[in-house]
């Protein structure tokens, strides 16, 4: 990852100032500050960490958006980003490969280069900002592992494979946990662990982290917090709720958008970066892994319970056009509109909202499964799909339906042609799209009778997931 070895001390220097905007390396000349200079600077670990906090929501910015692209919640209707992530067509040349790596490679370059060489230095320094930096660290490396087929494990090293990331995330998070006496912090990094385990298979260590987040924080929510100020913004808000018509939701999740709504100038929404509700999945797909229907029944109650403490909120979403001033695609935008989630499938109303006034919209966790449905699932498979549909309908907007669908990003190109480790025509210069996941925009199309007022999926997604339950790409416990 060798845009991650051009990060420059100077950099710290600008956060250290307050001059959040300028924190670009290639922005920032100071002939005056020296690197030795910086790590003997009076709480050079405090500007540090800062930092390496800011780059994390930059990183977690690039993810989640490109990865809610790629995936079949949102289809690109008329923005700048990329066009062909929706189809899903990922090639390793695309700017959006290469900056989801270098803002991951980052990331993890600034913590590293904070635990070993400016914390050393720092005689403020204490345990919990060491938790901290660890914390980080293995959040970029859990979007290593959960994004790309193979990643460099460090700048110009040799490319290791999507699990041997999960492995180092496994390690510093369970760092951080050690290291801090902050509630939130080690709850945080109980709850990424145990979202860790759950994408290597590894059941037991899935089950036992998110048992004891549960115990610890019931309702846990750690939000990644943006500055609408000094930056970064949610860079999601802009593309869910201006006039043009810019990402659209799959019909079926209609009433889950916006999930961050634009509350003005200086009011940024935060990404729900961990919550309470992972815990409870996890605990649901383990219980019917091993074919335990009444426990997963259960536990999938239990969060329906949290989900209905969740916050709804009030959002004047009427500037969307849903594709009617420019857009490719048109969208349903009353209630009137009935949804089916596959061709042949019944037609049900309560997916679409009205856009031609205010409307009520859940902004942390919301789902459109209900207790009766939950009872009414006669097998394993069933209620296999309800903690998909969930997954999906829960974690929207925040970049996780990708890596359930079993898809995977290249080695960028930038990469191949800069790191002496790499060789081009490698395996992992190729994006893993399973076999049974459609092309050509399949996943996001529909058919759409304004006559009728209906709109009928082309694919149910969560359907084809538990239908390939056995391949290796998805469904990690089956």
């Amino acid at each position: 990852m060798r845009a991650a070895a051009r990060l420059a001390l100077p950099a710290l220097a600008a956060a250290l100032a307050g001059a959040c905007n300028a924190f670009q390396p290639t922005e920032v000349r100071n002939p005056n500050l020296t690197d030795q200079q910086f790590l003997g600077t009076p709480a050079s670990g405090a500007a540090w960490l800062r930092g390496t906090q800011r780059q994390f929501l930059l990183t977690l910015n690039s993810v989640v958006l490109n990865a809610e692209i790629a995936s079949d919640n949102y289809f690109n209707n008329y923005t700048t980003n990329n066009q062909q992530f929706d189809a899903p067509n990922i090639l390793y040349i695309d700017p959006e490969v290469t900056s989801m790596q270098n803002s991951i490679a980052r990331l993890r370059y600034m913590a590293t280069f904070g635990l070993d060489s400016v914390y050393p230095r720092d005689p403020l320094v204490t345990a919990n900002d060491r938790a901290q930096l660890f914390l980080l660290r293995g959040s970029a490396s859990l979007f290593a592992g959960e994004t790309f087929v193979a990643l460099p494990v460090a700048p110009n090293g040799e490319v290791a494979a999507w699990g041997t990331h999960l492995q180092s995330a496994v390690t510093d998070l369970g760092q951080a946990r050690t290291l801090s006496t902050d509630a939130a912090v080690r709850n945080i990094a109980t709850l990424l662990l145990a979202r860790a385990y759950h994408r290597l298979g590894n059941r037991a260590k899935a089950v036992e982290e998110a048992s004891a987040l549960l115990a610890a924080s019931p309702t846990f929510l750690y939000n990644a917090n943006f500055d609408a100020v000094n930056g970064p913004n949610n860079a999601m808000v802009a593309v869910l709720t201006s006039a043009v018509n810019n990402l659209q939701p799959l019909p079926r999740l209609d009433f889950l958008d916006p999930k961050h709504p634009n509350r003005g100038a200086n009011i940024q929404t935060p990404i729900a970066f961990g919550k309470a509700e992972e815990a409870h999945l996890i605990l649901a797909e383990a219980a019917l892994a091993e074919n335990n229907l009444a426990g997963a029944r259960d536990r999938l109650k239990q969060l329906l319970a949290l989900v209905a403490t969740r916050p709804v909120e009030t959002v004047d979403n009427r500037v969307q056009q849903r594709g009617r001033a420019g857009g490719k695609v048109v969208y349903p935008n009353t209630a009137q509109f009935t949804v089916a989630f596959a061709p042949g499938e019944p037609l049900q109303a309560g997916y679409v909202l009205d856009r031609n006034a205010t409307t009520r919209v859940p902004t942390l966790s919301g789902t459109s499964v209900t207790a009766a449905r939950i009872d009414a699932a006669a097998t394993g498979d069933d209620l296999l799909y309800l903690v998909y549909l969930m997954r999906q309908e829960i974690f929207i907007a925040e970049g996780r339906r990708l890596a359930d669908l079993g898809i995977k990003l290249p080695v960028a190109w930038t990469e191949i042609i800069a790191n002496p480790l790499t060789k081009d025509g490698e395996p992992y210069t190729k994006a893993l799209v399973p076999s049974f996941i459609p092309t050509a925009f399949e996943m996001d199309a529909f058919t759409y009778d304004a006559t009728a007022r209906t709109a009928v999926m082309r694919h149910d997604m969560n359907r084809t997931l538990v239908r390939n339950k056995a391949s290796a790409d998805v469904l990690p416990f089956h």
